[in-house]
């Protein structure tokens, strides 16, 4: 089920907020019925495959909140005849990670693992030794698994108390807004707000959740998916892009992602808040960024904070010198890439990343700086679109004549002059669905030109002041009937795959 489906809009958030506000009045009830649509949301995706699914997101959670429990040394006895020592709390943190680690090394990277090894056996000429085996990807186990995760870690650290019953927990892990695609919403995000939840739906909680969800809506439906069929066409052709072409492409899929994800994050809080929840921020006009570092700061925030919370500074952070900071930043983003999927493209993209915040951190350290923001937001800004293209491209290879070669490697290639400048691709037609092969539409060129000088001028989502005024409701209203009038088949978002 899709955020951007009739049966999403017309069926499934209507009866979510009836039995909210309306039928359940008592909290658990509530809960225990928000629960349960979150599972029937997780359910209906691509069904009957993620009903199939649905005892990994069942078993996660129950697994975390016993194990937040014995942590914790609450109700612990009510779980076990035996209650948990001080000195075993590592060890019952220790299984839980474990576990869930377990659940992400099977369902995501096993096939990876075992194609890998194929592949070094290949170079020696042993073969194909290790079975692949073709497991589904579970729908959002990336998210669930690390929300789950920070839930148990927090506890032990004392950052959190646990959840005061099961139903709660389950609660917040099926919370339908953020658990296919985030943002990675921390129970200590919400916590508070699940013991005290809003017993009346104010005029306030909707006109800022329709403001979310509908700027998310035209971010996905009128923005992002106008342009991705010319995208993914350049992406499909790329053996034949040249500079104009293949920058054409990158710059396209640098907007189409931008929009589909924070549209899709956008639409996340709207619906919270139509629930009277508040989540997390998750993008900050990431592409104002002035350095690597901050780039980070503003993309995927809650990604970022998750990975920079959990993994560099347990790593030694800053702590250590500069080049054990160098070290554990490399680490990190190694594996936020090999997070986002189970491709070496993947960890070529994190490992890049990586490589970008150590140059920065040097050169800063070194006092090279660029003189003008401009010119820092210009480099960046690039520097990002090229690291773009294999998180793009993904395992992708294109087959001619028989043989199977790089998108990553022919749009690279492209970009940097290897096919040449390619002006006769230029196409003055403002029809982009009937070009064909690596020809770039004006109309596309146009819009794509358009959004970049608008994502670096314009404000984000957040910087608005929400002052209700008539002229803003019509607005919003008509972009709103206008992502309906568009809306035929819904596309699954970018982040789905994650």
């Amino acid at each position: 089920m899709l955020f951007n489906s009739f049966v999403f809009l017309l069926i499934f958030l209507p009866a979510v907020l009836l039995g909210w506000w309306v039928i359940f009045r008592r909290p658990h009830y509530r809960l225990g019925y928000l629960a349960l649509m979150g599972w029937v949301f997780y359910s209906a995706f691509q069904f009957p495959t993620g009903l199939m699914l649905l005892p990994l997101l069942l078993s996660s959670t129950t697994v975390d909140y016993i194990a937040g429990n014995l942590i914790s040394g609450r109700e612990a006895a009510y779980w076990l005849p035996f209650k948990i020592r001080p000195s075993n709390r590592k060890r019952v943190l220790v299984s839980a990670m474990v576990f869930n680690l377990a659940l992400l090394g099977i369902f995501k990277y096993l096939g990876f693992i075992g194609s890998t090894l194929n592949a070094i056996a290949g170079l020696a000429g042993l073969g194909d030794p290790v079975p692949v085996p073709d497991i589904i990807l579970p729908i959002g186990i990336s998210f669930y698994t690390f929300n789950s995760m920070s839930y148990t870690i927090d506890i032990y650290r004392e950052r959190v108390q646990p959840a005061r019953n099961l139903l709660e927990y389950s609660a917040f892990v099926a919370l339908f807004p953020h658990l296919i695609a985030g943002p990675i919403v921390r129970y200590s995000d919400i916590d508070s707000q699940l013991r005290n939840l809003h017993t009346r739906l104010t005029s306030k909680m909707v006109g800022i959740g329709l403001y979310f969800f509908g700027v998310g809506l035209v971010k996905k439906l009128v923005i992002a998916d106008s342009i991705a069929p010319t995208v993914n066409r350049l992406f499909d052709h790329a053996d034949q892009l040249t500079v104009m072409s293949g920058w054409a492409a990158a710059f396209g899929y640098t907007m189409q992602l931008y929009f589909d994800f924070s549209g899709y994050s956008d639409m996340a809080v709207g619906l919270a808040m139509l629930l009277g929840l508040r989540f997390p921020q998750n993008f900050d006009s990431p592409y104002k960024s002035l350095n690597p570092s901050d780039f980070w700061r503003r993309w995927h925030m809650s990604l970022s904070r998750w990975l920079r919370d959990y993994l560099f500074i347990p790593l030694g952070g800053s702590r250590g010198g500069r080049s054990k900071t160098l070290r554990n930043l490399v680490i990190t983003m190694f594996l936020g890439g090999l997070w986002h999927g189970a491709a070496w493209v993947f960890v070529l993209w994190g490992l890049g990343h990586g490589l970008l915040l150590v140059i920065h951190r040097i050169a800063s350290d070194a006092g090279f700086v660029p003189p003008w923001k401009w010119l820092a937001r210009a480099m960046t800004f690039i520097a990002v679109v090229v690291l773009w293209v294999p998180f793009r491209a993904g395992d992708i290879s294109l087959v001619r004549s028989g043989e199977s070669t790089s998108v990553m490697m022919h749009v690279l290639s492209s970009m940097f002059g290897a096919n040449g400048l390619g002006l006769g691709q230029l196409s003055r037609s403002l029809e982009m669905s009937t070009a064909v092969g690596a020809t770039v539409p004006l109309l596309y060129g146009v819009i794509v030109a358009a959004l970049i000088v608008f994502v670096n001028v314009a404000p984000n989502t957040w910087e608005f002041r929400l002052v209700p005024s008539r002229t803003r409701a019509i607005v919003l209203g008509l972009a709103s009937a206008w992502c309906i009038l568009v809306l035929t088949a819904p596309s699954p978002f970018l982040y789905f795959q994650f």
